[in-house]
């Protein structure tokens, strides 16, 4: 243990943790701030999301049919209020409009017509009034709470026309959900894509930080003939492992100081209110390949992104100890980042959906998790052969 914690102080120096501390810093303001900001982004997503948790904390996380009943009594109730406020305000009467209805009769009607630009400019003011906050954002409201109602009520009809090319497995997932109440889940989608966005970033960072922390490890010790050193002990011929788990070690160290930082900034959202909902909802949204809650989705997400950091540790282990200069490990790891930064956001943005692109090329469900743990497998056997390597060479 005393070898271990003397390696584990060689990787995490000072200048090292400083550097990563300013680079994350600034890959936080310029790629991930936007996400923790603005969420949710505008008018209808910032709907969907209240009508998503209005309904959970009135239903729970599905909705069954008298629950719709009450759902659709209550956007009736709404169209009253501001049927009321629409009759009383002279602004809409000189039009005719004294009802929400009047007023989607009038909008179709300007937006049938080719000229009439008097009649558009009358129909953005009352547009401005109703969708603005005078209003308190009624249209919007009112025009989210309807789509929602639709799509309980067609849930099946998307079910059945989503995926145009179908694969056998495609085909017994939609099965699936039509012979069962997983689509009448209550979820707003656009928690995925907020947190498909992040991760993407998050993860990308996670890898950079294990390459720049672990990378001058090796680098080091070859320049200081540290290895020759210490072959000559028993002990010293055994390094090699302590370094290996060393590196190992702080890949989850990082990981878990990351998680906690980014978490802790992500959780600020609200989205962990939807922690135990179903992703798959008739909300529309991405079509899923397996029942995961929210929860579950985001420890997979994490899960994977471990995953890829375990296995980034374990390659720079094995090409930092065959760099005799810092220009060569640089030119080692390049590569391998590279490729690791593009399997991080490929696995990341919209997982184990069909919006997923790596799902896209090759049709097979749960591929990102199956990608990362071919990358963790690969570089830990890289660093394992390395270490078995190195209990065998000679140094003269």
């Amino acid at each position: 243990m005393r070898i271990l914690y003397h390696e584990l102080r060689k990787i995490w120096r000072p200048s090292i943790l400083l550097a990563l501390l300013a680079l994350g810093a600034m890959h936080y303001y310029l790629l991930m701030d936007f996400s923790i900001r603005f969420f949710p982004n505008g008018h209808l997503a910032i709907e969907q999301y209240q009508t998503a948790r209005e309904w959970t904390e009135k239903y729970g996380h599905t909705m069954e049919p008298a629950e719709y009943a009450d759902a659709k009594a209550e956007y009736e109730a709404m169209q009253v209020e501001v049927d009321a406020r629409l009759a009383a305000d002279p602004h809409f009467a000189q039009y005719g409009v004294a009802s929400w209805k009047d007023y989607q009769t009038f909008q179709e009607q300007i937006l049938s017509q080719d000229d009439g630009s008097a009649d558009l400019e009358a129909y953005r003011e009352l547009s401005a009034l109703l969708f603005g906050e005078e209003y308190d954002f009624a249209g919007y409201r009112l025009e989210e709470r309807c789509n929602a109602l639709i799509d309980y009520e067609f849930r099946q009809i998307w079910v059945k026309k989503a995926l145009a090319v179908q694969t056998p497995a495609e085909q017994a997932r939609k099965a699936e959900l039509l012979t069962t109440p997983r689509i009448n889940g209550i979820f707003a989608n656009i928690c995925i894509d907020n947190l498909s966005e992040y991760a993407c970033w998050a993860g990308i960072f996670a890898i950079l930080s294990v390459v720049i922390l672990l990378t001058p490890f090796g680098v080091r010790e070859n320049l200081s003939r540290m290895p020759s050193e210490q072959w000559p002990t028993r002990t010293g011929r055994g390094i090699c492992r302590y370094q290996f788990a060393a590196m190992l070690l702080s890949s989850a160290a990082l990981f878990l100081l990351e998680l906690l930082i980014f978490g802790s900034i992500y959780a600020t959202t609200g989205t962990g209110f939807f922690w135990n909902s179903p992703t798959q909802t008739f909300l529309l949204g991405d079509f899923f390949w397996f029942d995961l809650t929210y929860g579950q989705y985001v420890l997979c997400s994490l899960g994977m992104v471990l995953l890829l950091m375990l296995g980034a540790a374990g390659a720079v282990f094995a090409l930092s100890y065959v760099s005799t200069s810092s220009i060569s490990a640089i030119l080692k790891v390049l590569p391998l980042t590279v490729a690791l930064v593009f399997a991080t956001a490929a696995v990341t943005v919209h997982p184990f959906t069909d919006a997923n692109e790596l799902y896209q090329h090759t049709r097979i469900m749960g591929v990102e998790g199956m990608l990362c743990g071919l990358v963790c497998l690969l570089g830990l056997s890289a660093g394992a052969a390395f270490v078995w390597y190195c209990g065998r060479k000679e140094l003269f």
